[in-house]
Order: C-alpha cells, then sequence, then structure tokens
C-alpha cells in the first residue's frame, strides 16, 4: 500500500465497533457516585457475565440493550455483591400517560437539581449518563463523545435529526442508604 493512501486510514479503537454503551452506562452510574472504591474492570466482567445468562453476548455487542436489560443489570447492581455501593433507582415517566418533551426534560432538571443523583438515559443511538439540565444544554457523563446536546435536540417523537426520548428508558438514580 502506497504511503500516502495508508496515512489516510485511521484504525478502528476500542469500543468503536460494540454496542455496549448501556453497560458502560451502568459502570458510569456506579463509578459517578463511589469513584475510585468501584473497580471498574471486575465490575465490568460481573455485569458481562451476568448478561450472558439471560442471552447470548454477541446480540448485546451487536444489537446494544434496552430498558429490559438496563433494569437487569441495576437490579444485579442491587441485589449482589455490589449492593455494597448502594443505589435508589426512579422511573418516574412509566406511569404518565401524557406528558410532553418539555415537561419530561423539566422534570429531569429539577430532579437533578434537588438532588445528588444521575439520569441514565437511553435514546435511538446511545445509553449515557446525565450529571446536568440547564435550560439549554443536558451535560453528560458519557462512555463516548457526548459532552453536552442542546434542549431543543430532543423529542418523544422520532424525527429526523433529533434525539428521540423514550420514556421507559429514563431512570433517575441515586447514591443510597449505606447497609
Amino acid at each position: 500500500m502506497e504511503k500516502l493512501q495508508a496515512s489516510l486510514l485511521t484504525p478502528a479503537k476500542q469500543g468503536e465497533l460494540d454496542s455496549l454503551c448501556g453497560l458502560y452506562s451502568v459502570i458510569n452510574t456506579l463509578y459517578w457516585f463511589y469513584g475510585q472504591k468501584v473497580r471498574r474492570k471486575p465490575l465490568f466482567r460481573a455485569l458481562v457475565h451476568h448478561l450472558s445468562q439471560h442471552s447470548s453476548i454477541a446480540d448485546y455487542l451487536t444489537n446494544g440493550m434496552e430498558s429490559p436489560q438496563i433494569d437487569c443489570l441495576l437490579h444485579f447492581l442491587q441485589t449482589s455483591r455490589y449492593r455494597r455501593y448502594p443505589i435508589a433507582v426512579y422511573r418516574p415517566f412509566l406511569t404518565q400517560p401524557n406528558v410532553s418533551t418539555k415537561a419530561i426534560l423539566a422534570q429531569c432538571k429539577e430532579w437533578l437539581e434537588h438532588n445528588h443523583g444521575v439520569i441514565l438515559l437511553g435514546d435511538q443511538y446511545h445509553w449515557s449518563v446525565v450529571t446536568h439540565i440547564d435550560n439549554d444544554w443536558l451535560c453528560f457523563f458519557d462512555s463516548g463523545s457526548r459532552k453536552h446536546i442542546h434542549r431543543h435536540r430532543w423529542s418523544l417523537r422520532h424525527q429526523q435529526g433529533k434525539y428521540q426520548l423514550f420514556k421507559d428508558a429514563i431512570y433517575f438514580i441515586e447514591q443510597g442508604e449505606q447497609p
């Protein structure tokens, strides 16, 4: 291969080809609360092992995760040896039938302002951890490249160029009480 052509190529980066953002978001949530007390590599292995007991890990690697798998991972954290890092999980929008995008984002903003928590959020592309919302931006603690996304870029409906909110993919999480 010619040097010029080779210099135009970029190698695939680790994590760039898999769809494990849901798994990373769960790990990052626990890490946000407990910092370096949480050993991320053993936690990653434990979560992968737990997922593999429910379905083919190849499915999650290639297709990503939806809310039931996130539920499974969060339940594992609350019932396994990782319960020594307690978290409390709330899903406020599951039972709200007629709620607008604006109302969801306002409630998320208010919750983050009054609690010492984060929001685990899934859209049509990605799972991430929201740490702050102001009048303009959602700010992330993200396994990928997300830093912040403008509020007007979110919608409950599928729209070109927008991130789609799913009411069942919004988790309010805060640090729980130590046993």
